[in-house]
């Protein structure tokens, strides 16, 4: 049996970092076991999806290095899911039903308050055909559910949390069809994982109950099942659960933005609540070669943004520059060099933050008074050609300061900031004119 799984995100919002957990799993699943790797838009939602969320769901997985085999959307599927109805409804397994959302959202309230369970109470199969046409005489339009076998007790082996065993009788009977004849992602997904062969659903927690009222309907259509794993949910690191309306600093698009290595999302996200070690070095080949749902916790691990930029400075901090060549250039920042990169590499949070030491060392800064007397010495010690050693060595001894007394001053007066890349390289960057420009200019600032 050749593995294929599926990840379904709606664009009714910007994908977060769960989103990309479930996705990566998915992903990292397939590919260990030689299989195919699925991304099907669920937009059975019409009044909520949008095409600009779809395009930037699609931007976030390219950017993340997610490729996916096959791509299906199903808003391109309804014949599928009218043929699927259309059985069903032979077989008796879905009925109509005519309450407003107004009435069973009252009728949940009156069995909560009464000490039961929310189930539906299946009123509507008591309905009398004269009933039903005059409710349907009064404008009126049904929406259909799924009528469980509710003497049934759905069992599965689920490849994370092993045997999970759910009475039928304690759930409601799901909606399939609204009033105006769209779809609901309980039906439409069931009919898609069938028609797409999907060997195994890989998706959150969330989902263990809908599990079992989705296996009722794969039994109803097709007799055959897919395989199930269900994974703890990510919650952000003040023990918040994620979702569409998280703070959108947990976004990927504003990750992407922020300048955080995508690699660094992977490695976070791959290794959170299993037994592996987070190793910036490892690409998403290494991540598939170490997958395993065996060393996957149960408990729900806790996602922090502080992790992944931690991550990202170690990995930005090896990059060569021809690794960055490109994005230094979409920065528009002249006079780039392979020397310009490896000083100021491991200063960085960010590619982006280039644009930042670039200005310092290549533009004029604001000037930081620094004690006249010593600045004046920079000057007389410095001499042409350059040479960093020797100039140090007679400004110390010059001045007869050593240590922080001796480079603090120098980098403030070079830079106009308290800590930075090394003063070696620095210097090196501004060569002599520069160097003695910068000088001169905290002279006259100070005067």
């Amino acid at each position: 049996m050749s593995v294929r799984v599926r990840f379904a995100p709606s664009p009714t919002g910007l994908l977060h970092v769960g989103n990309i957990r479930i996705a990566l799993v998915n992903y990292l699943f397939a590919k260990k076991n030689g299989g195919k790797f699925i991304l099907r838009i669920d937009d059975t939602d019409l009044e909520r999806s949008t095409k600009e969320f779809e395009n930037e769901l699609f931007r976030d997985l390219e950017w993340l290095g997610i490729k996916a085999d096959e791509l299906y959307r199903q808003s391109d599927n309804h014949a599928p899911y009218s043929s699927a109805m259309d059985r069903l409804k032979k077989i008796g397994r879905v009925y109509a039903c005519y309450e407003t959302k107004e009435e069973l959202s009252l009728k949940r309230k009156i069995q909560t308050s009464s000490g039961n369970s929310p189930v539906y109470d299946r009123a509507a199969l008591r309905l009398s055909p004269e009933a039903k046409e005059k409710l349907e005489q009064e404008g009126l339009k049904p929406h259909w559910r799924f009528r469980l076998n509710d003497e049934d007790c759905m069992e599965w082996n689920d490849l994370l949390h092993g045997k999970i065993s759910i009475p039928l009788n304690t759930v409601s009977d799901p909606i399939l069809m609204k009033p105006d004849g769209s779809f609901v992602y309980t039906f439409a997904s069931v009919v898609d994982d069938v028609n797409m062969g999907i060997t195994h659903v890989i998706r959150g927690d969330d989902h263990v109950t809908n599990t079992a009222v989705q296996m009722d309907i794969f039994s109803a259509l097709s007799g055959e099942m897919p395989n199930f794993a269900h994974i703890p949910l990510l919650s952000s690191a003040d023990g918040e659960e994620l979702s569409k309306r998280t703070g959108a600093s947990l976004s990927i698009s504003c990750m992407r933005d922020s300048g955080v290595d995508p690699g660094a999302i992977l490695n976070v996200l791959a290794t959170l609540g299993t037994a592996n070690n987070v190793n910036h070095r490892d690409k998403l080949e290494d991540l598939v070669e170490h997958f395993s749902f065996e060393k996957m916790s149960l408990s729900a691990p806790k996602f922090n943004l502080e992790d992944v930029k931690t991550l990202t400075k170690k990995i930005i901090s090896e990059k060569t520059f021809g690794e960055v060549k490109g994005e230094l250039q979409e920065l528009n920042l002249e006079n780039i060099s392979e020397e310009f990169w490896d000083a100021i590499k491991e200063n960085l949070s960010s590619v982006k933050e280039s644009a930042f030491w670039h200005h310092i060392l290549f533009n004029e800064i604001n000037m930081l008074k620094e004690d006249e007397n010593f600045v004046k010495q920079m000057l007389q010690t410095l001499t042409s050609p350059l040479n960093f050693d020797e100039w140090i060595s007679s400004l110390k001894q010059v001045s007869a300061r050593k240590g922080r007394d001796l480079f603090h001053p120098i980098r403030i007066v070079l830079t106009g900031l308290e800590d930075g890349p090394e003063l070696r390289r620095i210097v090196n960057l501004l060569g002599y004119e520069r160097l003695k420009e910068r000088i001169k200019r905290n002279l006259e600032s100070a005067r």
